[in-house]
């Protein structure tokens, strides 16, 4: 035993996770594996089977270039953020650390608690357990790797990330590891989807919220309704181009089911002369309005709907609109003054918030159609939604409706992906449409029987795939016509107390006001010509005010949700500097944070103008 490496490692390790010390400082090390010195000198790990045979996992004549030659390869100085599957004796993570900026983030997941035991008996560690962006998971959960990344999701999607394999050590723990990646892999695709969808509608997202505060305030919420619908049957009905199938059946079964449509859905049914009993909306686009008849609908159905859509939705189901929260920042500071309106959860798309609403209502089975997350005949709808009506509208001699709907799909380019359908056959989808997919699987609980009875698309993990006719014949055969009329008697609007809610504005828009001045005096004293010594200047206050507006926690989150497009931007542009190698003062650095900068300051000064309009004009909604 080498107590020299032993105790300093330990050491370190101590500092960095006393959790972790005390459980691998108590372990015996493993007797699957063992160390002998290298030709190099370096020790070098083996593996040892159940016969006694044993294997090299690390080189046998210079383990550490054969690490460096391995993260060549992999081009890793263009990289800050490190996925590391297996440590072994951490050669690959010395050279990590070595190779890429002070400022990486290496995550390192270890599948064997009684290898890293041996690893720090045998091998000097310290460096790595010293590294400040260096964070060791040991046999943990894969089903857990949304908590782990938590805190670094926003750095790793945006800046993407390295993933570094010791492979002679992955596959010694094959489908361990396996499931790991797929799960970081699920997450990180999950998180890019919500930051594009951020990216691409923030300010929609702030324009559509501004505008539904008063609609908000009256609408009664979900929170009313939690449980009400016990085993009820509930039918989900999306607008896929599977629905044509058995849109027709739904009609025969209306009386023992409860009926959600999604927003696309909703002509469709109507169509053919089938009334939901909720219509849910979450779509900020202005294109969300056209699925509906707004002149009919607002008196035949219950809207559900957050505070993302365009106003002209709950603004028309003026009696008939029932809220819940929306999980953006802007929402949510509201929200925190005021009454909670009931939560969805995390919702990435429009049915799956319809299937956490059958959740939230208690409904059993929940029945889905017309959820294929696939093209049919290079379609994504139904006929009788707004998408077909406008293709057909757009239907000429020389562009026929295969024409149209080729041009749609051919605009989804790379993002087109290949899959099987629930009868074995290839289809196409989408990255988005998959990710969708491994939701509704990760949706799923024991407690409730889960029907796909769309007749088409690709299958959902979990998820029993039988006709409608079968799913209506043998769970929907009871009349619960009485039980889901009498739902929204449970029904209330609250009073809300609005006084802290008005000084909290006021506080808001003083402290955004303290950064815009600020702001506008920097853009003010400093052309965009800036000669290089004035450029060190303008980077110097531009310190100071990115410090004066971490000082302001709710007036910074505000703003970066604004723009998120603007933010993300900055966020990489920052990220590349703290990477690169050039020494600070140098020309080449300074115009790259200056640009930076510049950039910055401009969507700061519209950002926060924008902020304090819209807040002012909120302040007479809460009036008492």
């Amino acid at each position: 035993m080498n107590n020299t490496f032993r105790n300093k490692n330990l050491l370190f390790l101590k500092k960095k996770d006393p959790h972790l010390y005390e459980w691998i400082s108590s372990l015996k090390t493993s007797k699957s594996y063992t160390v002998k010195d290298s030709k190099s000198g370096l020790p070098s790990l083996i593996h040892i089977d159940k016969a006694g045979n044993k294997k090299q996992i690390d080189s046998n004549y210079d383990p550490l270039s054969e690490a460096s030659r391995y993260l060549d390869s992999l081009n890793i100085e263009e990289s800050i953020n490190f996925i590391v599957l297996g440590l072994g004796l951490g050669y690959q993570v010395s050279e990590i650390i070595r190779k890429s900026s002070k400022k990486a983030n290496i995550y390192i997941f270890e599948k064997d608690p009684e290898l890293l035991a041996l690893a720090i008996q045998e091998s000097d560690l310290s460096e790595i357990f010293k590294h400040q962006g260096v964070k060791l998971f040991v046999d943990i959960d894969p089903l857990a790797i949304n908590k782990v990344m938590e805190s670094e999701q926003t750095n790793f999607t945006l800046n993407k990330y390295c993933l570094i394999k010791q492979k002679a050590l992955v596959n010694k723990n094959v489908k361990y590891y396996s499931f790991l990646i797929e799960e970081v892999e699920k997450f990180f695709k999950e998180t890019s989807i919500n930051f594009e969808t951020q990216r691409v509608h923030s300010k929609l997202y702030y324009k559509n919220i501004f505008q539904n505060l008063r609609s908000l305030k009256d609408s009664p919420g979900i929170n009313f309704l939690k449980g009400k619908l016990q085993n009820v049957p509930a039918l989900i009905c999306s607008a896929g181009p599977s629905l044509d199938k058995n849109i027709q059946l739904i009609k025969s079964a209306r009386e023992s089911i409860f009926l959600i449509a999604v927003a696309t859905a909703l002509k469709p049914l109507l169509y053919n002369g089938i009334k939901p009993d909720l219509v849910i909306s979450i779509d900020p686009d202005e294109k969300s309005i056209k699925s509906f008849d707004l002149s009919k609908d607002k008196n035949n159905t219950w809207l559900i709907y957050n505070a993302s859509v365009p106003c002209v939705i709950p603004n028309s189901f003026l009696n008939k609109r029932i809220a819940f929260d929306l999980d953006f920042y802007l929402a949510e500071w509201f929200k925190n003054r005021l009454q909670d309106k009931g939560s969805l959860g995390k919702i990435y798309s429009v049915a799956h918030s319809a299937l956490n609403l059958a959740k939230f209502l208690d409904c059993s089975p929940i029945i889905l159609i017309g959820q294929d997350l696939a093209f049919h005949k290079q379609r994504l709808h139904s006929l009788h939604t707004f998408y077909q009506d406008e293709s057909i509208r757009y239907i000429s001699k020389f562009k026929p409706l295969y024409y149209l709907n080729r041009i749609k799909y051919l605009n989804f380019g790379n993002n087109l992906t290949s899959c099987e359908d629930i009868f074995g056959v290839q289809i196409i989808s989408t990255l988005a449409m998959n990710s969708y997919n491994h939701i509704f699987s990760n949706s799923l609980d024991s407690s409730k029987v889960f029907i796909n009875s769309t007749e088409g698309g690709v299958p959902i993990k979990g998820m029993n795939n039988i006709s409608l006719r079968e799913a209506l014949y043998n769970y929907c055969n009871i009349s619960v016509r009485q039980q889901c009329n009498s739902l929204m008697n449970f029904l209330q609007t609250n009073k809300e107390h609005l006084n802290s809610l008005q000084e909290s504005i006021l506080i808001l828009i003083k402290n955004l006001e303290h950064i815009y001045q600020t702001a506008h005096t920097i853009n003010m004293k400093y052309p965009d010509d800036t000669k290089l010594a004035n450029k060190q200047l303008f980077i110097k206050d531009m310190k100071n005010l990115y410090e004066q507006i971490t000082n302001y926690k709710e007036a910074a989150l505000l703003i970066q949700n604004y723009d998120f497009s603007g933010f993300s931007d900055w966020y990489r542009s920052n990220s590349q500097i703290l990477n690169t190698k050039k020494t600070p003062g140098e020309s080449a650095l300074i115009n790259e944070e200056f640009e930076r900068d510049y950039k910055f300051l401009d969507m700061l000064l519209r950002s926060v103008k924008y902020l304090q309009i819209n807040l002012k004009k909120t302040i007479p909604i809460y009036k008492n």
